[in-house]
């Protein structure tokens, strides 16, 4: 995905299409005959499209939602890379997990025209657009013709445009942890409509939760086999590592240091790495790259080649993940693994992996972070010296405190 062509299509498209259904939504408004929303909803839609770590911080709301109300259906609009993950949430039966494939463009269009068709059928009672500003996904909220739909906007902040086409606004705290930004928005459920940012009370830690994500055993065993060809048994210590998946290299660690911190690790001869992760819409294969510069037979390179479950096992066979901020991250989340995080461009008071055994290895330069909700997570930034500024020996010396 060509995230400056996504950007630009979500301006020059979105923006008068926000506009065009803005002035349509203000006209119906008028109209003396329209639906009137059920009192219990009977069927409630999230949207998420992309990002799989965002999509399991949204895990609080989605299953307050299944609580509140146990005999509505729950939908759930994805990008069609994202399906997998409801597997390990179990949330939303398959059949109602709506997906929209991204390429190529014809598909694109049909997708979304056969989902909006579907939800209309459906007839939505609420609507909770998750994406921070996107126009499209606000378009596909209205379209849906859900009586309440409920979403970020940005009041008097410079975010994002994009009309007047939900009837609840909510105002992005760009200081909390996103996943209380989810859970607030089921604040406003009972209400009418809402169109300013205050809300009735904080969100507490407690009210944040995660499912647990287990390893079969019968996969850990196979993964156990797989491996053996490269000496790997159960008292070999396991590392995982994930270097980058080449989306956003501006948070991504240095290639260079991985390698020397991997170098560090394949010293002890029990120690094996794994690449994992995905990085196969990477110009710069970082997996190969790192395992090309290793030449280590302990090194083991399973980027692109683990299903899902499998990743799990790994989860629980290894001793530490080591990866910057990503879908691997919170998917790494679900299991006990020790989790080491590089933060730069992105801020880890946002956007850090729940539950335990997390450290988070951040810079805390006063240019960091410099992705936001406000800029389409499009930073001027050329030289990303909050990671740079992170060290090797540094990350090394964190590993052997803490396993």
């Amino acid at each position: 995905m060509n995230l400056n062509l996504v950007r630009k299509i979500d301006y020059w498209i979105g923006v008068p299409l926000c506009f065009m259904f803005s002035v349509v939504n203000s006209i119906s408004r008028f109209i003396p005959f329209r639906r009137k929303p059920n009192a219990t909803p009977r069927k409630i839609l999230f949207i998420k499209l992309s990002e799989i770590g965002s999509i399991i911080l949204s895990y609080s709301l989605i299953d307050l939602a299944r609580k509140e109300y146990p005999q509505a259906k729950i939908f759930f609009l994805t990008f069609e890379r994202n399906k997998s993950i409801f597997e390990l949430l179990k949330v939303i039966p398959e059949e109602n997990i709506l997906i929209i494939r991204e390429s190529p463009p014809h598909l694109f269009i049909w997708d979304t025209l056969r989902v909006i068709r579907k939800l209309n059928r459906e007839k939505i009672d609420i609507a909770f657009d998750l994406e921070l500003f996107s126009r499209f996904t606000a378009i596909l909220a209205y379209l849906s013709s859900a009586d309440k739909r409920i979403g970020f906007y940005r009041y008097h902040f410079e975010g994002l445009y994009r009309g007047n086409l939900l009837t609840h606004n909510i105002g992005h705290n760009p200081l909390i942890h996103i996943s209380k930004s989810f859970l607030s928005l089921w604040q406003v459920v009972a209400m009418p409509e809402k169109m300013s940012p205050e809300l009735e009370r904080k969100v507490e830690d407690r009210e944040i939760t995660l499912p647990k994500a287990s390893a079969p055993k019968e996969t850990i065993e196979q993964m156990y086999k797989r491996l053996s060809e490269f000496g790997v048994n159960d008292r070999s210590k396991i590392f995982l590592i994930n270097p980058g998946d080449g989306m956003l290299p501006l948070r991504e660690w240095p290639l260079e240091n991985f390698i020397v911190l991997s170098k560090k690790i394949l010293e002890d001869g029990k120690n094996y790495l794994i690449i994992v992760g995905k990085d196969e819409n990477s110009k710069d294969r970082k997996s190969l790259l790192l395992y090309d510069a290793l030449k280590d037979k302990r090194c083991i390179n399973l980027c692109n080649n683990t299903t899902l479950s499998e990743l799990l096992a790994l989860f629980y066979m290894a001793v530490a993940l080591i990866a910057n901020d990503s879908g691997v991250t919170h998917i790494s989340s679900l299991t006990p693994v020790k989790k080491f995080i590089f933060f730069g461009p992105e801020s880890p008071q946002i956007y850090s992996p729940l539950g335990e055994n997390n450290w988070i290895i951040y810079s805390d330069f006063p240019c960091s972070p410099c992705f936001s909700a406000f800029n389409h997570r499009n930073s001027s930034c050329r030289d990303n010296n909050c990671l740079k500024a992170i060290k090797p020996e540094q990350v090394f010396a964190l590993l052997k405190n803490h396993l």
